[in-house]
């Protein structure tokens, strides 16, 4: 990078810009972006703790799928420590390589423990397995289930996440949504991102919230549990249908606005694709 009089070509100048580029960066492509990124400010590499940094808040964001004897998603949620991250249920933190997405080591702890929010976790699990098979590819899904608090005051912390990942086919995307309730109120965030580039570069991010009132009975886990993730269910493909409704709407809407009212010729543009299709025919 050519360096006027008076400017700094230090790594920290640009670190708000490559954690914010860096951050927003499609799952799958991470690496690669800090890799152009190093080139582009000269004096710096991707084990620099500013890239390490970045790519860590990026796995975070993007709730990375972790490779190791089983698949796990990486949530800071309950995080110990940098790179060590709680596996509630098992009692364990985990170690972890950003960069390769893999688990280094896993350490026994101690952690706080309750048994009937333990028993509402595992009900939880099992309804969210059952949702992933049912929605998702198994191979690129994951999904987790944490708590903090006691039976009298609580909160539970659920992520599910999807990744679709072709970068030889110029193209991937993920479905994230995170979770949280008490035991009256249920609130979360869903984010779907999707990212086309060959002969192009198109990129979709659509987010959402949500807030809907619940009624949480640790007497009844199972149905609790049931009820809880059958929300979570419905607002999600409430969502999922909107989507569906837009790209439909597209056309008519969005790319229809998109032009001038008159084209070059001075001729309004007939939007009926047979009559170019016979056009175009009729020139064969």
């Amino acid at each position: 990078m050519n360096q006027g009089e008076g400017e700094v070509n230090e790594p920290e100048h640009y670190e708000k810009v490559v954690k914010y580029i860096v951050k927003n960066t499609p799952f799958g492509q991470a690496n690669l972006v800090i890799k152009d990124l190093c080139k582009i400010i000269g004096n710096i590499n991707p084990q620099h703790s500013i890239m390490l940094q970045a790519l860590r808040d990026h796995n975070e964001e993007h709730l990375a799928l972790f490779k190791g004897q089983n698949t796990q998603i990486l949530t800071n949620v309950l995080n110990s420590q940098e790179d060590f991250y709680v596996d509630q249920k098992n009692n364990e933190t985990i170690q972890v390589d950003h960069e390769k997405l893999e688990i280094i080591s896993r350490s026994q702890v101690e952690l706080p423990s309750d048994p009937e929010l333990n028993q509402l976790r595992d009900a939880l699990e099992q309804q969210l397995n059952l949702y992933l098979s049912q929605q998702f590819n198994e191979k690129v899904c994951g999904a987790y289930v944490m708590y903090q608090g006691d039976a009298s005051d609580f909160t539970f912390y659920l992520g599910i996440t999807a990744k679709t990942i072709n970068l030889p086919n110029f193209f991937c995307g993920s479905w994230i949504s995170t979770w949280e309730f008490t035991k009256t109120q249920l609130k979360g965030d869903l984010k779907v991102q999707a990212h086309y580039y060959e002969d192009g570069n198109v990129q979709l991010k659509n987010v959402n919230t949500f807030s809907e009132g619940i009624n949480v009975d640790l007497s009844a886990a199972s149905e609790s549990a049931k009820q809880i993730i059958h929300t979570i269910t419905r607002l999600e493909n409430k969502h999922l249908t909107g989507m569906d409704n837009l790209y439909n709407s597209m056309p008519d809407i969005f790319f229809k606005a998109m032009r001038r009212p008159l084209p070059i010729t001075g001729t309004k543009m007939n939007w009926n694709e047979n009559v170019h299709k016979l056009v175009a025919n009729l020139k064969q």
